[in-house]
């Protein structure tokens, strides 16, 4: 059952993301709703999961949007397995992971950034930051706790007790 609790939630942050607030401009920036997403997945519901949630709707993403396919699902895959790694061990507290979300959302502009500069040889980097970036950056660590709440409501965690 997870499993498509975990689709539906992935399909309608797409949904949201291409459609509303890929048009809502903030001081330069847009929310991306994937990364908070997959960022609150890997620590819920695992590796695995939330490696391949990124992985699947970053595909969908390049294909549909996109000239280069794979540049965003290879940056969704690395969020959601660095997210989850056991060697980083990140703590699943709120603050943490508000922090987390901001990293990762620098890291996405990163290796887009370095990704289409290595095949376009097109600079970006000029053109985005800092301000831009950061506000991105904040606003995807305030709609993680959007996405926190309603994957704790809805998911079937398990407990284990001794």
């Amino acid at each position: 059952m997870n499993k498509f609790k975990t689709f539906l939630v992935l399909f309608i942050s797409f949904i949201l993301q291409t459609t509303i607030f890929s048009k809502i401009d903030i001081f330069g920036a847009n929310i991306n709703l994937l990364i908070p997403a997959t960022v609150v997945l890997s620590q819920v519901l695992g590796k695995k999961i939330g490696s391949y949630g990124g992985l699947i709707v970053g595909l969908i993403e390049d294909f549909l949007f996109t000239n280069l396919i794979g540049v965003r699902a290879l940056s969704y895959f690395l969020i959601g397995s660095i997210v989850a790694n056991e060697r980083f061990k990140f703590s699943k507290d709120k603050t943490s992971a508000i922090v987390l979300t901001f990293l990762m959302t620098i890291l996405n502009f990163l290796i887009l950034s370095a990704l289409y500069y290595l095949i376009r040889q097109q600079t970006s980097f000029a053109n985005y930051l800092p301000i831009p970036l950061l506000i991105e950056a904040i606003l995807n660590a305030l709609i993680y706790l959007l996405y926190k709440a309603i994957v704790k409501k809805i998911m079937y965690i398990p407990t284990y007790s001794i």
